[in-house]
């Protein structure tokens, strides 16, 4: 159920296929990838249901390989998307290592020295971006802030500019992407804090297919939070 005063948010319905699966491997970029991503989205009570497993992209005999397991609601209301359940799991082979959990919708939290409140329109798991930022309104120039949230009641802003065209070739095939450039902002908190948090926290760079429904195609994004530092390369390969 969605509260009465919800507001609508930046993610526009690409209008995702029914059972689409999309699988990236994943590795220091320049080497081969040595993790598995893959995600299937399907239908769900008028939004999607999207399931996402990481782990070796090789597996040995012993099955005891970590493996990640994420479940995501994304509800749809006047054709935008919003997030609204997410829960994660982890493996060392049959074993549950870790569990989170988060309900964004007609929920408060608790918010580091502040009041309680509900999560901001534009709240986004990192895994959900799989699914909400193709539903950016791609046009060069274009810039927009997301809602990150990372764990509890903790969400950072996410500086999301759309930069150019471009043509990626790939395992998956040649395409025609839009480049678009996410870093954490805290402009709105003091700009002197914004400078210096981009100076030291590299940028995460995403590239999505030009055609709808804009799937992702490549990611890049840094190793470590140092500028110098390696980067690591999420690739589409079916």
């Amino acid at each position: 159920m969605i509260r009465e005063e919800f507001v609508p948010s930046i993610f526009r319905d690409p209008f995702i296929p029914d059972g689409e699966k999309s699988t990236y491997h994943v590795g220091i970029t320049g080497q081969p990838g040595g993790m598995e991503v893959s995600q299937v989205v399907v239908h769900n009570r008028g939004g999607y249901h999207t399931t996402l497993e990481v782990g070796p992209a090789q597996r040995h005999r012993d099955g005891r390989e970590p493996v990640m397991s994420i479940e995501q609601r994304i509800g749809r209301i006047d054709g935008r998307l919003h997030a609204e359940t997410y829960r994660a799991q982890t493996f060392s082979g049959s074993t549950l290592v870790s569990r989170e959990e988060a309900n964004f919708v007609d929920t408060v939290h608790l918010q580091p020295g502040g009041l309680p409140e509900p999560y901001p329109a534009n709240v986004m798991p990192i895994a959900a971006g799989l699914t909400l930022l193709r539903g950016l309104e791609f046009a060069e120039g274009l810039m927009e802030t997301v809602d990150v949230w990372l764990a509890f009641s903790v969400h950072w802003p996410l500086l999301v500019r759309v930069e150019k065209q471009v043509v990626l070739t790939g395992p998956a095939g040649v395409f025609s992407c839009w480049q678009v450039r996410l870093r954490p902002g805290f402009e709105h908190v003091n700009g002197m804090l914004d400078k210096m948090v981009g100076s030291v926290v590299p940028p995460f760079l995403a590239h999505f297919e030009v055609s709808a429904p804009h799937r992702l195609v490549q990611l890049s994004f840094p190793t470590q939070m140092s500028m110098s530092a390696p980067r690591a390369t999420m690739e589409l390969v079916s």
